[in-house]
């Protein structure tokens, strides 16, 4: 109990250093996704399906994404981005010529084809969602959007996802596996530098601390996502609640660690991935089902990031190995050393 109190007074103390403010304003920052198509009910069934995520109840209160017709200059003028929706078995020459304006003007543009059973395959690049009897392939054609939309990277994907919830499964998968990596490749080059002892005290509290920032900023990011209040004096204790039993079984595993040094590298960069990946894991995991993790599933879950961790782990020590490797090959750049001197005091190198 004493460990776990001081845990928590150590990530209480690095959470009011933290500064939320940039993934905060990129999270809230307004947009519109406007579905554009001669035909406006599948345009409006188009934006819609993108509200569609892990909660069926949740519906964001802002409408960011929406349908209208081709001709609909007003809403195509505050659109950030626009989806041009048209059938790829069909000529649709206002299409092509509301394409062809947005283009030459600057404004994003993506088009989505339709595309039926018995059209010919695709051939200019789009998205192309399957159609069977009049009806779109609701689970392709979510896939497909929210990846080409990620792709054309107009809109943050904090922002895409807080607001449309068809985005976060997929952005906070990416979050939680960028940061785990992030956080694996710092321990390793904070474990190279742990080899010398007389830099390794300080290392290992700076890995500490830059560790649990990047933890807490991903939870922090995680709740944007799923559209919480983005209040981080209102949040984060709750999401302290929810991994503090897991920040505390990680801060004693990355403990034994650094008294082992005979174990080597691999573990400690093995735990900083698994402990952010469970963190991450766990936070979303909380917020999709509005329930905490038990004491059991936590440490479930840092079982099966472990094993995750280690292989991550392995993979980043075999890069570092090839780029040594290729550091060694290289030929030795002429080192210019003074051979002599000329009268008047000029040094001549060679």
């Amino acid at each position: 109990m004493a460990r776990f109190s001081s845990t928590l007074g150590a990530v209480l103390s690095i959470l009011r250093e933290m500064d939320v403010r940039a993934a905060r304003a990129a999270a809230e920052m307004p947009f519109l996704i406007v579905f554009a198509s001669r035909d406006l009910p599948m345009a409006e069934h188009l934006a819609g399906l993108l509200y569609r995520g892990d909660r069926a109840h949740d519906i964001p209160p802002l409408r960011t994404a929406k349908g209208a017709l081709l001709s609909d200059a007003a809403q195509l003028a505050r659109a950030n981005l626009v989806v041009i929706v048209a059938r790829a078995d069909q000529r649709d020459d206002e299409a092509d010529r509301l394409h062809q304006a947005l283009m030459t003007s600057g404004v994003p543009c993506l088009m989505a084809y339709l595309q039926p059973d018995d059209a010919l395959p695709a051939t200019e690049p789009a998205v192309y969602i399957p159609m069977s009897d009049q009806a779109v392939d609701e689970t392709a054609a979510v896939e497909r959007l929210v990846r080409a939309i990620r792709d054309m990277r107009v809109i943050d994907d904090l922002a895409l996802a807080r607001h449309l919830p068809a985005f976060r499964q997929p952005v906070i998968r990416d979050l939680i596996e960028e940061t785990a990596t992030a956080n694996a490749a710092y321990s390793l080059g904070a474990g190279l530098l742990q080899i010398n002892p007389v830099t390794g005290l300080p290392v290992a509290v700076a890995d500490t601390i830059v560790l649990t920032k990047n933890q807490l900023l991903l939870a922090y990011k995680i709740t944007l996502t799923m559209g919480l209040p983005a209040d981080v004096q209102h949040v984060m204790p709750q999401v302290l609640g929810v991994i503090g039993g897991g920040l505390a079984f990680r801060q004693a595993a990355r403990g034994a660690v650094s008294l082992l040094p005979a174990l080597g590298i691999a573990p400690k960069v093995a735990i900083a991935f698994a402990g952010t990946y469970a963190i991450g894991e766990a936070v979303y995991r909380w917020c999709r089902s509005e329930e905490p993790l038990s004491e059991a599933r936590l440490r479930a879950l840092y079982a099966q990031a472990t094993t995750r961790g280690r292989a991550a782990a392995a993979a980043l020590w075999q890069k570092f190995r090839t780029l040594i490797g290729r550091r060694a090959r290289q030929p030795a750049r002429p080192r210019h050393t003074v051979t002599s001197h000329s009268k008047n005091g000029v040094a001549h190198y060679s």
